[in-house]
């Protein structure tokens, strides 16, 4: 991934690719197999990432759902009376900006695709086009398209979201105000790739059982006695 290496924010260069590796497997053994598969519908899947932000997954689910049953069509959604879409997102919150910006984002396919409402198109592009053209839209900021390109077309992105960027902070990874969005292209680099779904997926599972924001639950944390991150002097804490 390419990044202006003016702006590159510092992080610890001792967590190489190794290390990763070594937290990748603590987390595995943890919290057991995950389930990486790539999604079926990749415009659902940009339509959920829309959805998803800001808000819990429970919210997200709920919008979606109520959405998808009442217009199955992404095409009959552009056709469909606002006020019908606000109340089928209001779960998600944020309601009159999220329907300008699904109603946007379905635009821009049928406009990039020949006429035709489908993600998929973004898929056959080189991945890093593919972040371009997406980070370019209305509403798609760099976790919500890496997300859909890691996990919709298996591109070597690493997503960060609020839980895994809290965690990196705390490992000793960044400085404590490095943003999500700054933190993305350097582990995207770093992370192993054949890692980025386990690794993120069990990442998010630690940020929401252990390692939360307000009283994290650090006598249980499977980090606590990790020799590689005491090696390289990380208070685990």
């Amino acid at each position: 991934m390419k990044r202006n290496l003016e702006i590159v924010p510092r992080y610890n260069t001792r967590c190489d690719a190794k290390y990763f590796h070594k937290l990748d497997k603590i987390l595995a053994n943890e919290f057991g197999a995950v389930d990486t598969r790539n999604c079926d519908n990749p415009t659902d899947a940009l339509i959920r990432g829309i959805l998803s932000q800001n808000t819990n997954d429970r919210n997200r689910d709920r919008a979606f759902s109520a959405l998808k049953s009442k217009i199955p069509d992404w095409n009959d959604v552009l056709d469909t009376d606002d006020e019908i879409i606000l109340k089928l997102i209001r779960p998600a919150g944020m309601a009159y900006q999220r329907c300008a910006r699904i109603k946007g984002l379905l635009r821009w396919l049928a406009e990039n695709n020949n006429g035709e409402i489908d993600a998929k198109f973004l898929l056959d592009l080189k991945p890093q086009k593919a972040l371009d053209k997406l980070i370019d839209v209305d509403g798609i900021g760099i976790k919500t398209a890496a997300v859909f390109l890691l996990f919709c077309g298996d591109a070597p992105f690493f997503p960060v979201d609020t839980h895994i960027k809290r965690i990196m902070v705390r490992l000793g990874v960044f400085a404590p105000k490095t943003p999500a969005e700054k933190m993305i292209p350097i582990l995207s680099d770093i992370v192993p790739p054949k890692l980025h779904k386990r690794f993120h997926l069990n990442l998010l599972k630690l940020g929401r059982q252990i390692c939360g924001a307000r009283n994290p639950k650090c006598d249980i944390c499977p980090f606590k006695n990790s020799k590689i991150c005491k090696k390289i002097g990380i208070d685990t804490k």
